[in-house]
């Protein structure tokens, strides 16, 4: 068979599987993958727009296929993948090329056409903290700042990226250095939190601010539930808040009947109360302390069953 024979056949192959829904694998030999960008620049002079989608086709072929000749439907179907599983079908699709663009390709190849995917992780990590922090602060009303910092940074610390990413398989799809990728690069936990941020930020440029909440709490809602009924069992306000909510359809109000001693050694007294009825009392040295006493004793106080 001749050399042209073989090429076409393997691009065959590579039509058959994109069309029939098989994955296409990653490179394993990058070095193959970066070689082949360099031939496609020093034939031609490519535009920044066309040159990260060279980009994104390396990191989307075959090993051993020819990394230049995937077809265009082939390419399409990876993009679809990654976009089915992040929850989010892409309009502009170089944005989520762009996110997957490692800083160290770029140290091994430098090229003013192409863009890490740094800024976008930027972008990504200031939006991933407000829509957390929204959240919570729309879900326990009731809640002090330091128990939603912790439960905030529970939900956005690198490790739970790193675990969502690898949800996604977002390792299969980062455009990265041959060095880092001898070095497990693909599932190093830092490097897998940082993309997934920047696909946040692609997100967020590709289609707004509902959007990139759809994704976050698609791709959050197990740890959501699990990090909240943890956090909730060391917030008695919250907790005492839903199960009235439930048992009376009313929201507890909290009113502060005393305060004795000293300025610097108040003491206050709080009652909490549903619907103009008393359901505890509790002492403090400060009124968020003894609201926090009087939701404890409410709580004692309930009918069996009526905590949520």
């Amino acid at each position: 068979m001749s050399t042209l024979q073989q090429r076409q056949q393997s691009r065959g192959l590579n039509c058959e599987r994109a069309s029939s829904g098989e994955s296409i694998q990653p490179p394993i030999a990058a070095i193959a993958a970066i070689a082949a960008i360099a031939a496609i620049a020093a034939a031609a002079a490519v535009a920044a727009v066309a040159t990260v989608a060279t980009v994104a086709t390396v990191a989307m072929t075959a090993p051993g296929a020819a990394a230049t000749r995937v077809p265009p439907h082939a390419r399409s179907t990876r993009l679809d993948l990654l976009s089915q599983r992040l929850g989010h079908d892409f309009t502009d699709r170089a944005l989520l090329r762009q996110a997957m663009v490692h800083r160290s390709f770029l140290n091994e190849n430098p090229s003013e056409a192409l863009e890490s995917n740094e800024r976008m992780e930027f972008l990504g990590d200031a939006i991933l903290d407000a829509v957390i922090s929204r959240r919570l602060y729309d879900d326990y009303p009731s809640a002090a700042e330091g128990w939603l910092t912790e439960v905030r940074s529970l939900l956005v610390r690198n490790d739970t990226l790193a675990d969502l990413a690898h949800a996604c398989e977002l390792g299969r799809y980062i455009v990265m250095g041959k060095g880092v990728e001898a070095q497990d690069g693909r599932n190093r936990p830092a490097i897998l939190g940082r993309t997934f941020e920047a696909v946040l930020g692609a997100v967020y440029m590709d289609a707004g601010w509902p959007a990139v909440e759809r994704v976050i709490f698609r791709a959050l809602a197990d740890q959501l539930q699990a990090i909240a009924i943890a956090g909730l069992e060391r917030d008695p306000k919250s907790l005492l808040q839903q199960a009235c909510q439930a048992e009376w359809h009313a929201t507890p109000s909290y009113r502060t009947v005393e305060e004795l001693g000293p300025a610097h050694e108040r003491e206050f007294r709080v009652e909490v109360r549903v619907n103009g009825e008393t359901l505890g009392d509790g002492e403090g040295h400060s009124k968020q302390a003894a609201e926090k006493a009087a939701a404890e004793v409410a709580l004692r106080a309930l009918p069996a069953g009526a905590i949520p």
